[in-house]
């Protein structure tokens, strides 16, 4: 047991929620799960995001990474957690909400992503009249056109985006934009430009327009839509991210024999989610790392991809080491389907007038995500270029605010869907031994000859066991401290903490080193990792002051 004692103090925003870019009180709602009060957990999440659903089968879950349990032994699957109550929890929330009164203003939104459908909501709930003008044929975005059903089936985005619509949003599918002006003079007092980045870009060597050779985007959109498209039997995906896995995943169920990544880096530097890399192995996908293609030529029916070689050097500007080229050492192999997965793009009608980057992506301030046209903002994908579900609805929630702003309200689309907690017990601390539960998987050889949902959602009974390992770390409080004249630079209290607690000094002390920083004491969770491995004994741990329990 952990023999730190705890105390009860004021409450404090945990890494778990600090982390989140839809800022969901991710403590509160694993204890209600802990405590059986299903509906309540699923009220939090709403306050935070329209999605909790989606979130729950597709989030790559940042708040995992920053989870104060990791320290210990193993994050909580608080993904699988939301996705349980999402399914579990009953229409509480609906009760709190509030919908303000018509204020007369019209806000059109360009892009049903998600990104532009949690602006249109909370911009509803403040009374403003919403369009949604989405050039597809059924709104989602990405969510609905390019995340495969093994991860996120159809109808539980149909489902979300309907209390969207419910709300009073106005959704016109098969509607393009061809300019901004268009919409003022329709009489909207504001606009939204939440697009995405929706093309695959393009491999930029020779051979990448050959038949044969199609974007991971397209590629996915494609099967999502249910045409007819044959892979063949040899399938090559180029790229490391989640749109990499995805097309490689989806052409081993469209009957593919074999199929191989290459990546130009190793594993440690690819940014496919690493639960979703695993399960692509599982399925007989191969990945070949430090390989980049450099050509592709037509040979009979088949394409011949010829590979170079990479190293790793010094790291680019992205912080990973950058892909050299090792000149004399390539390959080739040949495929009868070539998916391109390096990257997307953003599509936009140059008629917009608005100012873009030399990647296409449009400028905004990053405080307000407002643009250099006045009453038009912008963000999610448009704006980061290709990110997260759940980044995409943070720029939705500060769009949403400042769009309100702009248009005479208070900027406030905070909900409150439950009330405070109250008669918290805090007298325990979890055994630091809990293991992580183990989500269930449809069985590899069942999964690969179709898109049935590959994970599946927790039981009740797993769920309160895995929410009973939560910390609460939103009411431990420690101080952490440094001997500024002790400590000689060596990093390893860094290097243990992934709390981010501690960051590289800059100043020296008389000794010459310049000692570590304690940047945030507020993320500590007491795991006493920087303390045990600092070879100088320069880390001191104390409890913070206060009302012990």
């Amino acid at each position: 047991m952990q023999t730190m004692d705890c105390l009860k103090l004021s409450r404090k925003v945990a890494p778990c929620q600090k982390y989140c870019p839809g800022g969901i009180d991710v403590p509160r709602y694993i204890r209600a799960i802990a405590n059986g009060k299903f509906d309540e957990s699923l009220a939090v999440i709403r306050e935070a995001i329209p999605f909790p659903s989606i979130c729950g089968y597709a989030c790559f879950a940042p708040c995992e990474a920053r989870c104060g349990k990791g320290q210990f032994d193993e994050p909580i699957a608080i993904r699988a957690l939301k996705r349980f109550v999402a399914e579990k929890g009953g229409t509480q929330w609906k009760e709190g909400i509030k919908k303000n009164p018509s204020s007369g203003k019209r806000v059109a939104i360009i892009g049903a992503g998600p990104s532009g459908l949690t602006a249109g909501y909370l911009l509803a709930l403040k009374g403003h009249e919403v369009t949604v003008f989405e050039s597809r044929p059924e709104p989602g975005g990405m969510m609905r056109w390019a995340i495969p059903e093994y991860r996120l089936p159809s109808e539980i985005v149909r489902a979300e985006i309907k209390e969207i619509t419910d709300a009073g949003v106005n959704i016109l599918t098969n509607s393009r934009v061809e300019s901004i002006e268009e919409l003022k003079k329709l009489g909207y007092h504001a606009v939204y430009i939440a697009c995405g980045a929706q093309k695959s870009a393009s491999l930029g060597i020779p051979g990448d327009s050959l038949s044969g050779v199609i974007g991971a985007i397209e590629f996915l959109e494609s099967v999502k839509s249910g045409k007819a498209i044959q892979v063949g039997e040899r399938v090559c995906v180029i790229g490391g991210g989640n749109a990499a896995i995805d097309a490689a995943r989806t052409a081993v169920r469209m009957g593919a024999k074999e199929v191989k990544i290459f990546y130009r880096r190793t594993r440690n530097e690819m940014p496919a989610y690493p639960d979703e890399i695993d399960a692509a192995i599982e399925e007989g996908v191969k990945i070949v790392f430090l390989s980049a293609p450099s050509a592709i030529e037509q040979q009979g029916d088949a394409l011949k991809v010829t590979f170079d070689c990479m190293e790793l050097g010094p790291p680019d500007e992205s912080g990973r080491p950058k892909p050299v080229c090792k000149y004399g050492f390539d390959y080739s192999e040949l495929f009868d389907t070539v998916i391109s997965a390096i990257g997307q793009e953003v599509v936009l009608q140059d008629d917009f007038g608005i100012s873009r980057k030399g990647n296409g992506r449009i400028n905004v301030d990053p405080f307000n995500l407002a643009t250099d046209m006045e009453g038009v903002f912008a963000g999610g994908d448009v704006v980061l270029g290709p990110a997260s579900i759940i980044e995409a609805i943070g720029h939705g929630k500060r769009a949403a605010s400042f769009i309100d702003s702009y248009l005479g309200g208070d900027g406030d689309i905070a909900l409150r869907l439950v009330p405070e907690e109250t008669d918290l017990n805090m007298s325990f601390y979890p055994e630091v031994s809990s293991p992580r539960v183990e989500i269930p998987n449809t069985p590899v050889g069942v999964r690969i000859n179709n898109f049935d949902i590959v994970e599946k959602t927790l039981n009740p009974y797993l769920a309160r066991k895995e929410s009973d390992r939560c910390l609460w770390c939103d009411y431990r409080h420690f101080n952490v401290e440094v001997d500024f004249d002790a400590c000689k630079e060596c990093g390893y209290c860094i290097s243990v903490c992934e709390m981010d607690v501690f960051v590289q000094g800059s100043r020296f002390n008389a000794k010459g080193y310049r000692p570590v920083e304690v940047r945030n004491p507020q993320n500590c969770v007491g795991c006493k990792k920087c303390f045990y491995n600092c070879p100088d004994f320069c880390i001191e741990i104390k409890v913070a002051e206060g009302e012990k329990v």
